[in-house]
């Protein structure tokens, strides 16, 4: 999320965000975190439990930066260059936690390009600026959406022929001005329909091109940029569910075309109570890894109940250690993106509608939590 965006209107909230995917799941997930809530206000719990020491974590000598590096992983996490301008202790934790970057909202169509055929890399380029000064590797997202749209494009369906010019000029112009600097790229996000099989059918490149945009829009991206990494990547498939086959079946189908699908990317929010057991997300990467595709896990958080216990606490440490597990024991899995990492700055109480929060592995105050002890011991 746009980490000032707290007070938008939920319409505006969604637009900001970068995992909207999930207002399509938001009926499922707010029950969980509404009765979770409401638990615990009958209970009688008190404030939030302290998180480890802030000096702790300054102590140790192996930060999750270079124990990662040591395992050969990219640990990334979403970055905001307007949240890092006015609160400098933002950088400085992400830079030295951290080898992987991508940003959170600035290379989406409607930043990119708010007018017709206008390009503004102005804050992405600031993004670029700050990974390379910190040796980090970035990770882009998304170059097709339906979601996320300036006002030019929203509800609205083009002749395919200029639909078809309209992706094909943004993919070239955006690669070609960050090739070389981007390891990897989700050309298309959220393109599946949770409604069943088939494509999802909102947003104008469906309904103005039709499903033969998924093909091409991989082509350019391997034609504007032949060394990066091309991924699908979506929400809901971070185990072995009934959306996750079917992206198995299309992905394996769309290979066997030659489409140039180099990895999976599996978005992973979840909640104490709404998370895939850890046999089915190994098994889940794996049978990706068998069809030569790369995983990554793209915009981890783990949500939880508005006033947090301990034993919440704990249980969401459980979880990013079984995710850091999966990730390290898989043939080929070998970057985790957090969507984020301080409660300070979180899409996830304004999307939630206030009734979930500190998702993330720092707190407001940029202690570590149990989470952050979690992943380490996984990673030392």
């Amino acid at each position: 999320m746009n980490s000032e965006g707290r007070d938008l209107s939920r319409r505006a909230f969604l637009k900001t965000t970068g995992a909207a995917g999930l207002a399509a799941a938001l009926p499922l997930l707010l029950p969980s975190c509404s009765s979770m809530a409401q638990g615990n206000r009958k209970s009688g719990l008190g404030p939030r439990p302290p998180a480890v020491p802030k000096n702790d974590v300054r102590s140790h000598t192996d930060g999750l930066r270079s124990l990662a590096a040591k395992k050969g992983l990219v640990l990334g996490a979403a970055f905001s260059p307007g949240v890092f301008k006015k609160d400098p202790e933002y950088g400085e934790v992400i830079a030295r936690e951290f080898n992987g970057l991508v940003a959170e909202n600035d290379m989406k169509l409607d930043v990119l390009q708010r007018v017709r055929g206008q390009f503004d890399f102005g804050p992405a380029d600031a993004t670029m600026a700050f990974a390379r000064q910190h040796g980090m590797n970035v990770r882009a997202v998304p170059l097709v959406w339906h979601d996320a749209l300036p006002a030019w494009a929203t509800d609205r369906t083009f002749p395919r022929e200029e639909a078809l010019g309209i992706l094909r000029d943004h993919i070239f112009t955006v690669m070609r001005h960050f090739r070389g600097r981007v390891f990897a790229w989700d050309v298309l996000n959220e393109g599946l329909s949770d409604k069943g099989p088939g494509l999802r059918e909102e947003g104008p490149w469906y309904h103005s091109i039709g499903p033969e945009y998924v093909e091409k829009v991989y082509r350019w991206a391997h034609e504007a940029d032949p060394q990066a990494m091309l991924f699908y990547n979506d929400y809901g498939m971070d185990g072995m569910s009934e959306k996750a086959d079917r992206c198995y079946q299309w992905i394996k189908e769309l290979l066997a075309r030659g489409v140039p699908v180099h990895g999976i990317g599996l978005q992973y929010h979840v909640q104490l109570d709404k998370h895939p057991p850890l046999p089915e997300v190994t098994q889940n990467i794996r049978r990706f890894n068998d069809l030569g595709l790369a995983v990554h896990i793209t915009e981890l958080d783990v949500w939880l109940p508005k006033n947090a216990t301990a034993a919440d606490l704990q249980q969401q440490a459980v979880i990013y250690r079984g995710v850091f597990e999966a990730a390290l024991a898989a043939p080929k899995c070998p970057a985790v993106f957090l969507w984020g990492f301080t409660d300070r700055y979180s899409w996830v109480p304004g999307i939630s509608g206030g009734t979930c929060d500190d998702a993330l592995i720092f707190d407001r105050d940029y202690r570590p939590k149990p989470a952050y002890e979690a992943i380490a011991s996984v990673l030392r």
